[in-house]
């Protein structure tokens, strides 16, 4: 097949995972984006991985900012031609992806947090399924079976041959005390989901977050950021409610038995 002047070849198997890749990020740096791909098995050779980028880049497919964040990597986020390609392919999450200018910096460092965290689940072999909030945003707003939240991620790992699911939101910086109680009600109200994990910066965040979330009477649980990138799911977390200190494997396994037999138990299993 013979292409115009300017146009690009995308190729299903190498092309399209970067752009998937971006969108479901919304930002990502080279290096993190590499690291998916690559945990993926889309991709081996550095060099053949850092053409491929800059040729999307060079054809206006994926942004590139050059911004000083990240220690100065490259950082990139879907073009809306890069989304319409993925739209004619055939994928269903695809949505625009342009942010405010005035809070571009907040979805930087918050995309890229969620990044380190998705990257260490699967580095651990345990997750069996991500679903983004670009997917969670879809499935709320058009489908019948939606969450009570637009949360973060929705996470399945598996542990002892179980698998294991919760909604996980990785909470940078604190809340209004108003929108705390939404988010209480939001949760209390949720039906198909047993478990929920907050992960934030540093531990006077996780006794605000504690104190303002006492009244939610489900298994929330908080940890710290930097503890989880080491221990992943033996992560120590506090009980909103409680002041013991367990670890976050431990949580997923004593409740699934519970999570089996009662009705937050999605029967689907993890095919969404």
């Amino acid at each position: 097949m013979r292409y115009g002047k300017g146009s690009i070849a995308l190729s299903v198997t190498r092309d399209y995972p970067v752009l998937r890749q971006v969108l479901h990020s919304g930002f990502i740096t080279h290096h993190q984006l590499f690291e998916f791909l690559k945990l993926d098995y889309c991709v081996s050779s550095r060099n053949a991985f850092n053409n491929r980028v800059l040729r999307l880049v060079k054809h206006g497919l994926l942004i590139r900012s050059d911004r000083p964040l990240a220690n100065r990597e490259a950082v990139y986020s879907i073009s809306l031609s890069g989304a319409l390609e993925l739209e004619i392919a055939g994928d269903e999450f695809v949505q625009s992806c342009r942010r405010g200018s005035t809070s571009i910096d907040k979805f930087h460092e918050h995309s890229l947090g969620l990044n380190q965290i998705h990257l260490a689940l699967k580095r651990t072999g345990s997750l069996v399924y991500w679903m983004p909030e670009i997917e969670i945003r879809l499935r709320n707003d058009l489908s019948p079976y939606g969450y009570c939240k637009h949360y973060d991620a929705i996470v399945v790992v598996r542990l002892a041959g179980q698998d294991c699911k919760f909604a996980l939101e990785y909470e940078r910086t604190p809340k209004a005390a108003g929108q705390y109680r939404t988010i209480a009600e939001r949760i209390e109200q949720e039906t198909s989901i047993a478990h929920f994990l907050y992960i934030v910066p540093n531990r006077d965040l996780i006794g605000f977050m504690a104190e303002k979330l006492s009244q939610c009477n489900r298994p929330l649980h908080i940890g710290l950021f930097r503890e989880f990138l080491q221990e992943t799911l033996a992560l120590p977390v506090r009980r909103v409610g409680s002041p013991a200190t367990l670890t976050f494997a431990s949580v997923l396994t004593q409740g699934k038995e519970a999570q089996r037999s009662g009705p937050l138990f999605d029967d689907v299993g993890v095919s969404w």
